[in-house]
């Protein structure tokens, strides 16, 4: 049995026959659909874990940038404010106890609900020229604004409560002459 290979191929039928024209195409089709899938190096699990990574990196920062915002917001009171502020409670409290002398000793109405009203104008007042000192702490005609209004009212009770002096002995004339 010995034979040379070429002798074998010589004898077949097949050595005549032509290939078709889209045989090496088709061939080429069949290789590569025969090979395995390259899997991708990037992995969803991985994928997953960089987008989480990046989404607390944004969240950090943004929240160390709002937080640190928040800080240089919050102003420290400075020496002046600090005893303007004192100067207020001072002048609140003097017209608090004034007014409540004036309370205690009237018993008209009329006269309680006038000046009640024209307080609480120059409260208004105050309040509006108190934004203004917010907005700008270091002038000085705010400030002054600020003391005079405080000091206007103080002042308007002290001339309620002298009025009313006034009036009582003037009533209390009136009382002795009658008896």
């Amino acid at each position: 049995m010995k034979q040379d290979i070429r002798d074998l191929f010589s004898d077949d039928d097949a050595s005549g026959k032509q290939l078709p024209d889209n045989h090496r195409q088709e061939f080429y089709d069949k290789l590569k659909a025969s090979r395995p899938r390259k899997t991708s190096k990037l992995n969803s699990n991985y994928l997953l874990k960089v987008a989480a990574i990046v989404v607390l990196f944004v969240a950090f920062t943004f929240a160390m940038f709002t937080t640190k915002d928040k800080i240089s917001e919050e102003v420290v009171a400075t020496p002046m404010e600090t005893q303007i502020d004192i100067i207020e409670q001072q002048y609140l409290a003097n017209i608090d106890l004034e007014w409540n002398n004036f309370i205690s000793v009237t018993n008209d109405e009329k006269l309680i609900k006038r000046y009640r009203n024209k307080l609480d104008d120059l409260d208004a007042d105050y309040q509006e020229i108190s934004e203004e000192f917010k907005a700008n702490n270091n002038n000085i005609q705010v400030i002054e604004n600020l003391v005079e209004n405080l000091k206007t009212r103080l002042q308007l009770l002290k001339d309620i409560q002298e009025h009313i002096k006034i009036l009582n002995q003037k009533n209390e004339q009136y009382e002795t002459i009658n008896m």
